[in-house]
């Protein structure tokens, strides 16, 4: 029996690799004739101090974090217009790899990047993306660049 995918979700952080897993997540939607799901984490505990040697005020944070969510949605919304993938975007606040997880409950595939805008502070595998291996409740698709 072929596995069908019908709910996607896709994590999404606005870095350049993150892109390739956008574009697998729309082959994979449709062929399968599959809705994708953006999520966005917002981890703003990872914010550091400014330039000015100052903290990074709460409000700050949550400008920063939903500008850059809105940044990370617009690439995704531009090509699933184009493809004419079906898409709802969800921004959270959380740890990336645990609110993906609990979130994969309710998807049938949960599709990431290799590394994401923390680059390479790990090698090959990123640690969002060893966490979501490790425990996501749905099979996962982790893309790297071709």
């Amino acid at each position: 029996m072929i596995q069908t995918y019908k709910k996607i979700l896709l994590a999404v952080d606005g870095s350049d690799n993150n892109s390739y897993a956008v574009k697998d997540a729309i082959c994979v939607a449709k062929a399968m004739g599959a809705k994708i799901t953006a999520m966005y984490v917002m981890a703003g505990a990872s914010l550091k101090p400014n330039a000015f040697g100052g903290d990074v005020s709460a409000s700050e944070r949550a400008n920063i974090a939903e500008k850059s969510a809105e940044e990370a949605f617009s690439k995704v919304q531009a090509d699933c217009a184009q493809a004419g993938v079906e898409l709802e975007t969800v921004a959270v606040q959380g740890n990336p790899g645990a609110e993906l997880v609990k979130a994969s409950e309710n998807y049938d595939l949960l599709v990431c990047g290799t590394l994401g805008i923390g680059g390479l502070s790990k090698v090959f595998v990123g640690s969002v993306s060893k966490e979501i291996v490790k425990s996501a409740k749905c099979p996962v698709l982790i893309c790297r660049q071709k």
